[in-house]
């Protein structure tokens, strides 16, 4: 490990990607692809002579759209970096080397997206009357860029999940072509345009001011949108799932539930079922022209759109197991290669480390510990009593000798948990910091030395 190693406490590494991961791919397939795709196809249905009401409705909404997918859309995406590359330079470096032309290509065509888009933005007044198709044409350049950026960095995405036989061929094609790559293309095109339409679909029911006719025209436009879209994204949801290797779809329902509520194996199905048909009911009203009714079910079905994102980016994450880049990398960023190595030689892990953390607090050999934990465990375990997936409550009651034992065969207790890395005295020194935090938060008890005669006889005399 050649950078230092940084965990978030309390909150966790996994949580603080998750929380800005979602909220981007929400703005950014949501917003940027869906939500403008339908503005833009509402200004050229005024274009083709189908009535100014569909122009005015998208230019009540643009200024909004523009401004989100500009800052927060902007900021977060710039955030996935930037926490990844802190948290996981390993990782996001291998990546790099690997994907480094689609990637170079998808930042040339995120950037266009944005000139683009504001170019759409700022001229819209000038060209909407004296030169609409030219607007329109700015509007549909800034769709195509869009979809090549999606479909760009779908075959990264894609990759982490299904390497194939990169693995072993090490060749780009192998890599980038995996067996993901075209379903996941038409999934989050498709779930985009879908999250975009409902959300337009809800402003139509809520807040257009035009006549009973405008609105139930737009309204049938953006359904039937929306429901060709769940249609799309069912279908390529199933073939992307249908590619995922079983050993590590078996871990879906572990890996969206908590342990608990994963012993129901009828529950998230049962969900994902209602979620789907609500989903379906919305998009009929919004075609029936059901003001009333697309109200009162937008809110749900946009709250449900938004779990769903989170649910598929959380099983795409999740189910890669102890695996950070499948037959290459744990989740730890200790290559598969350098575990081997270690392992045939016994060899110390400490000495391949760079980067130590010491404040001085602590002795030397719980120093050792501390960075054996970060190394091997801190990925995916806090160590602040009351944090997400804190280790000292899951090796509460534990002794030394068991939790040496433990840490041995942690590949074994878990799907998700990474093999330590390490000699056999770094495995101890490893477990005897884990132990000294489990007293420390109060979920291991020293057990006390058993009393001499004498000390029992004086305290007898002192009751």
């Amino acid at each position: 490990m050649i950078f230092p190693i940084l965990h978030i406490p309390g909150v966790g590494d996994g949580m603080t990607i998750a929380l800005d991961a979602v909220l981007h791919v929400v703005i950014s397939h949501g917003l940027a692809i869906g939500f403008m795709t339908m503005l833009i196809l509402f200004q050229t249905m005024t274009y083709a002579g189908k009535g100014p009401h569909w122009a005015r409705i998208s230019r009540s909404l643009l200024g909004p759209a523009v401004v989100v997918i500009t800052s927060v859309g902007a900021v977060t995406g710039v955030g996935i970096w930037f926490i990844t590359g802190i948290l996981a330079p390993e990782g996001i470096g291998s990546l790099i080397h690997l994907f480094f032309w689609p990637w170079f290509i998808e930042w040339g065509a995120f950037t266009s997206e944005v000139i683009l888009l504001l170019f759409y933005y700022y001229l819209w007044d000038r060209l909407a009357e004296k030169h609409p198709g030219r607007l329109t044409a700015l509007g549909w350049g800034y769709v195509t860029m869009a979809v090549i950026s999606a479909i760009l960095i779908s075959g990264i995405l894609g990759f982490m999940l299904t390497p194939d036989g990169w693995p072993w061929g090490q060749t780009f094609d192998e890599a980038y072509y995996n067996p993901t790559f075209v379903p996941q293309v038409f999934l989050r095109l498709a779930g985009g345009l879908a999250i975009g339409s409902l959300l337009l679909s809800a402003w139509i029911a809520w807040r257009f001011k035009g006549t009973q006719e405008e609105r139930g025209s737009a309204l049938r436009l953006a359904g039937g949108v929306f429901l060709g879209c769940v249609a799309v994204g069912g279908v390529s949801a199933w073939v992307y799932f249908s590619r995922v290797p079983m050993t590590f779809l078996t871990h879906w329902k572990f890996a969206v539930a908590t342990s608990y509520m994963s012993q129901m194996p009828d529950f998230l199905p049962t969900l994902n079922a209602t979620a789907v048909g609500l989903l379906c009911l919305t998009g009929l009203a919004a075609v029936l022209r059901w003001p009333v009714v697309c109200r009162i079910l937008c809110i749900p079905a946009i709250l449900l759109s938004v779990f769903m994102v989170m649910e598929f980016e959380r099983i795409r994450e999740f189910v890669r197991g102890p695996y950070l880049l499948p037959g290459h990398m744990y989740a730890n960023q200790v290559p598969l290669v350098e575990k081997l190595a270690v392992d045939e030689k016994n060899e110390s892990y400490l000495s391949r480390m760079r980067w130590v953390d010491d404040d001085g607090k602590l002795p030397p050999d719980m120093v050792a510990g501390k960075a054996l934990f970060a190394a091997n465990c801190g990925v995916c375990h806090t160590t602040v009593k009351g944090g997400l997936n804190n280790i000292g409550i899951r090796v509460a009651g534990r002794t030394l000798d068991s939790l040496n034992a433990i840490v041995s065969i942690t590949e074994n207790l878990g799907p998700f948990m990474t093999p330590f890395t390490g000699s056999e005295p770094e495995r101890l020194l490893l477990a005897s910091y884990i132990y000294m935090l489990g007293t420390e938060q109060g979920y291991i008890k020293i057990p006390q030395a058993p009393k001499t005669p004498a000390a029992q006889a004086a305290g007898r005399e002192a009751k």
